[in-house]
């Protein structure tokens, strides 16, 4: 089946559909959903809608959406970082890409953004490390070294809502910049809630680099990128005088992960038996501000944190995860589906019935996928 961006498609297996995007493969295609969210969707999912046929007449979704004539380069002056306007920081940093309407969580993010954004598995990445946030943030980043223990690579301060580009690499240095620990302590000279500091560890396999599925659109930096969610401001505990953790009414995900200093790993915050967890990504389980959140933005939230626990596990010798979506309109599950076809020794199966319905879907990892 020949698509061409512009296209209106149904999903066939699922309910809902969208409108082509853009041409990812030959057997894999950009789908933007009423949602506002782009999904990649396998062609031989999908149903293309006839115009002014019986199907179109009832396809009422409202999906906007703007289709580039040709895939786009990354403009020279974009490789360049500019110093922030009065801010007083050095040339490393510059503002986020800002675009009306566009919004994205708060929190901190690395995106690896290839050079060539036409060819996106060759070449070289630059490695932004972003702050979403309103405040200003001290890290430190250190990386894995053969194994031996964990080594700076460098530390610095970024303005809020900035972007600092810490590296460009080769492809053959991705391995050594795939498992890594970025530590952050959040800061304002005005009044303002103090945040506990951040710790994240990410672990990332090389395999997704050569895989054009695994970048997405970021309009932050205006890129397509490997995307890490290293952490969102809701998830910070508030610090007060008068507060401590156990009485912050924060997210019961967020006192576990933040009992301690850090945990062995993020997924361990669901484990339901050794080697197995039980992830469930209904919104109300995840945000407690989720009645807040656009419906775009719950779904790019659910997503990323479906992604970060399923990294975790496969770095940490999970066995088994299941991850439950929910009915719904399906849009979730679709794209739980093809993001997990980007991974190879994964065993895709649905879950108990008699526990979860519909609802799930329960991921299998072999020993050879670490």
């Amino acid at each position: 089946m020949d698509l061409k961006p512009g296209d209106k498609v149904r999903f066939l297996n699922e309910k809902g559909g969208g409108i082509v995007t853009g041409i990812l493969s030959n057997t894999m295609v950009n789908v933007a959903i009423e949602e506002g969210f782009v999904v990649p969707v396998q062609v031989k999912d999908l149903i293309v809608i006839e115009p002014k046929g019986a199907a179109d007449r009832f396809f009422d979704r409202q999906v906007k959406v703007n289709l580039p004539e040709k895939p786009a380069t990354v403009p020279e002056k974009a490789k360049e970082p500019t110093a922030l306007p009065e801010t007083g920081s050095d040339d490393r940093t510059s503002y986020l890409y800002r675009q009306s309407g566009i919004r994205a969580i708060e929190g901190i993010y690395m995106a690896f953004a290839p050079h060539d954004q036409q060819w996106l598995i060759s070449g070289n990445l630059d490695i932004f490390l972003i702050n979403n946030t309103g405040y200003d943030a001290l890290f430190s980043f250190s990386l894995m070294e053969e194994e031996k223990g964990y080594a700076g690579v460098d530390y610095d301060v970024i303005p809020p809502y900035s972007k600092l580009l810490l590296e460009t690499i080769s492809r053959d240095d991705i391995e050594g910049w795939s498992d890594g620990v970025m530590q952050v302590i959040f800061h304002k000279n005005e009044i303002s809630p103090i945040l506990s500091p951040l710790h994240a560890a990410f672990k990332i396999k090389p395999v997704r680099f050569y895989k054009e599925t695994s970048y997405q659109d970021f309009p932050l930096i205006g890129l397509k990128a490997v995307l890490i969610n290293l952490g969102d401001l809701a998830g910070q505990v508030i610090i007060s005088s008068t507060e401590t953790f156990a009485k912050s009414g924060i997210d019961p995900a967020a006192k576990q992960k933040l009992s301690a200093l850090t945990p062995e790993a993020v997924i361990d915050i669901h484990k339901t038996a050794p080697f197995e967890a039980e992830v469930d990504l209904h919104i109300s389980a995840l945000r407690q501000d989720y009645a807040e959140m656009p419906q775009n933005e719950i779904l790019i939230y659910q997503l990323e944190y479906f992604s970060r626990m399923l990294e975790s596990a496969i770095a940490h010798n999970y066995t088994k995860v299941t991850f439950i979506h929910g009915i719904g309109n399906g849009t979730l599950k679709t794209a739980i589906k093809s993001r997990l076809a980007e991974y190879d020794h994964l065993e895709i199966r649905n879950a108990p019935f008699a526990k979860f319905g519909y609802g799930a879907v329960e991921v299998v990892i072999s020993q050879k996928g670490n």
